[in-house]
């Protein structure tokens, strides 16, 4: 049917005096498409998973869709809670970043055949076989553990620490700490390893009980930069030399990376570029049947002045 120009325009007029809204919810039912994304993430209080925040809206805006922010505090209840509400909401997908503990005990069953994007985890196989569509955005960060470890060996350091959160077996930054010590050799002692979680007072408490055992300590490998910022609130506190004494590297490329004293040397992963890239492949199979798919991105060297 055709509409005349002039038409459109009264119509519009009236909306615009009227203030009306449609009614989005509606509007799904008939459709069976809301035009809504759920991204579920473990702390949005870290700027790195802010940063894929950013990514996932400013594209899914692009593509004139909606995005729910969940935070789950890394805990497992909230995080089956948040699903459940996301198949109530009836978001066309999820992108997804897991808790790190209780992986084993996923229950995905609750959001049926909603299609998944999995971003900056591995989630194990047991979990996957209960998802219907799914993809896979991330960065492989035992070989970013491994070749920081790498860049403090051939900085000079030879008792390097390894500061990081417990996580599931594929992917982890400790084995990537384990593999660059047995290529270079070097005896594992379970005192330079303080494994909790992606958090400045992992950093400060794991630095404390490293210190309070190893004095020879002369290289520290960080998990994430939180955690490396609160290494060296540690080691200024004991008045110990950063790069001189002590050389330092964290992971992420966070902002505040570029602001600490010294400023932190660190290992880039282009979460921005994740984000787009997730919502970019979720709307592409939700608009256009396009497959999901695993997407790795490339880790790269920040060098600054802890190294």
């Amino acid at each position: 049917m055709h509409i005349s120009e002039a038409t459109r325009c009264r119509v519009r007029n009236i909306i615009n005096e009227s203030g009306y809204i449609s009614n989005s919810i509606a509007r799904g039912l008939k459709l069976r498409k809301t035009y809504t994304l759920g991204f579920i993430l473990p702390d949005i209080t870290n700027p790195y998973f802010s940063e894929i925040a950013r990514g996932i809206e400013d594209t899914a805006r692009h593509h004139q869709y909606s995005v729910i922010f969940c935070n789950t505090d890394d805990t497992l209840n909230i995080e089956q809670r948040t699903l459940e509400l996301f198949k109530s909401k009836m978001v066309d997908g999820i992108i997804f970043s897991h808790v790190l503990s209780g992986a084993e005990k996923y229950d995905l069953s609750s959001v049926g055949d909603t299609p998944f994007v999995i971003i900056d985890r591995c989630m194990n196989q047991e979990a996957k076989r209960n998802l219907g569509a799914y993809g896979e955005v991330y960065v492989n960060t035992a070989e970013a553990i491994y070749d920081a470890t790498m860049r403090l060996f051939q900085s000079g350091c030879r008792n390097i620490a390894c500061i990081t959160a417990v996580e599931g077996e594929k992917y982890s930054r400790y084995n990537g700490y384990r593999k660059a010590l047995t290529d270079k050799n070097i005896v594992y002692a379970e005192e330079l390893v303080y494994l909790n979680e992606f958090s400045v007072k992992t950093g400060v408490d794991g630095m404390k009980a490293i210190l309070n055992v190893r004095t020879d300590v002369d290289g520290v490998v960080c998990g994430n930069d939180l955690i490396a910022i609160g290494v060296l609130d540690v080691l200024r506190e004991r008045q110990i030399a950063i790069p001189e004494q002590i050389r330092v590297i964290g992971m992420d490329n966070i902002l505040f990376s570029n602001f600490t004293v010294p400023r932190l040397s660190t290992i880039a992963q282009p979460a921005y570029e994740m984000g787009k890239a997730a919502a970019d492949m979720l709307i592409n199979h939700i608009e256009y049947h396009m497959p999901l798919y695993a997407k790795t991105f490339a880790h790269s060297y920040v060098a600054r002045e802890t190294v």
